[in-house]
């Protein structure tokens, strides 16, 4: 397998470990707080991928000359947006926390365009793109989804995922041309940072005071660290360094796919027929915006 075809495959099985996450997130936010779940996945996380490389090289470093990377790639790219989002799914529901998480790539390709010599924008990108987000719109429409809650009770909630979608996206052009190291150092190095803020978060801020050990062994937030968290954020920075921010935003685009096939799958969600037409969008603008002009 070349590594084009090896990077769609890390990103079609990104997208799925992510889409995935916004329905452990649901499930935890009926157990614990947003602070709490980030913590508790973080810590859960973080222990998994020490055990796992100390397994598989017998030795675990960090170089500490590389502290202002992982210190903006942890807070910006992981801590800040962790909690944006999963507060902001208090209050709406997945498929509105997927369209507005659907903004991330316009906002790469802009950045990309700006800091990045080797990602300008062109005019074919830019329509692709577009078309992708009406294609995420597509996927998730369904007639009540500006309804059932007025504008005045989701805005702060929506603008909360819109922060967190806009941090990733300058995580990753960050990530991208600052990359210092292997994917797994700078994953390694990154988890481990923002453990190191949430923990002390959970121990001497956190007023809710949960139960440690249920925490660390509730399946979600388990599910949560060890898959969503550690393995993801590997194979996120294997393809960020090898292909690039705008190419990885697209994993946005099949996040809402993946949270709408988990929840019929989960919780019984109904199939509509916009998924189909959605999904082919989608797929058409991405084939558009990674096409040779």
């Amino acid at each position: 397998m070349n590594l084009v075809k090896s990077n769609w495959f890390l990103l079609i099985l990104l997208s799925a470990i992510w889409g995935g996450a916004f329905t452990l997130n649901k499930m935890a936010l009926d157990s614990f707080t947003p602070e709490v779940i980030v913590a508790g996945r973080l810590i859960s996380g973080s222990v998994f991928l020490v055990a796992l490389i100390y397994f598989l090289y017998k030795r675990f470093s960090i170089n500490l000359a590389q502290v202002n990377y992982y210190l903006f790639m942890s807070l910006v790219g992981i801590v800040i947006p962790f909690i944006a989002i999963i507060t902001g799914q208090k209050n709406i529901d997945s498929a509105m926390a997927g369209i507005l998480m659907a903004t991330m790539p316009i906002s790469t390709i802009l950045l990309s365009h700006l800091f990045l010599d080797d990602e300008k924008m062109n005019k074919q990108k830019f329509i692709g793109f577009i078309i992708s987000f009406l294609g995420v719109f597509i996927l998730i429409y369904r007639d009540d989804l500006f309804i059932d809650n007025s504008i005045s009770e989701t805005f702060e909630s929506q603008l909360l995922v819109i922060l967190g979608a806009t941090l990733y996206a300058f995580a990753a052009i960050y990530g991208k041309k600052y990359k210092i190291t292997d994917p797994l150092s700078a994953s390694t190095g990154t988890i481990l940072f923002a453990t190191f803020f949430m923990t002390i978060y959970l121990i001497f801020i956190d007023q809710s005071k949960p139960s440690y050990s249920n925490l660390l062994l509730d399946m979600n937030i388990l599910l949560l660290g060890v898959l969503c968290t550690a393995i993801a954020t590997v194979i996120y920075f294997q393809i960020l360094q090898s292909e690039g921010a705008s190419f990885i935003s697209m994993m946005n685009f099949l996040i809402p796919l993946w949270a709408i096939l988990f929840g019929i799958i989960i919780l019984n969600d109904q199939f509509s027929w916009n998924y189909i037409l959605g999904l082919l969008v989608i797929l058409f603008g991405i084939k558009l915006a990674n096409s040779i002009p």
